[in-house]
């Protein structure tokens, strides 16, 4: 699993639902401009299916606009419970 960064430039309710409702418990939402998603796809599937970009329908409409990146390590401050769940989405990755 990696852990993927989504920020989005300015509160979008609809992209918010959208991730919250596409990536259900494998996505925490920080705030109300900043996600974090767990996930096995590619950086181009994590972004189509949150309905940011598909590079594959690149017609496609989208449901705002965000960037995304791969965490590859991370540290900080922040509430318990966002340090819980990141250590059990990186400790999944573990047993695949």
């Amino acid at each position: 699993m990696t852990i993927f960064t989504i920020l989005l430039p300015m509160p979008n309710p609809v992209l918010s639902q959208a991730i919250a409702d596409r990536f259900g418990a494998d996505c925490l939402a920080l705030n109300d401009t900043q996600w974090l998603v767990s996930s096995s796809a590619t950086i181009q599937e994590v972004t189509a299916r949150a309905g940011i970009f598909d590079a594959r329908n690149p017609d496609a409409q989208t449901l705002g606009n965000a960037v995304v990146f791969a965490t590859t390590s991370y540290f900080g401050r922040a509430p318990v419970t966002v340090w819980d769940w990141i250590r059990s989405k990186l400790e999944a990755r573990k047993d695949v």
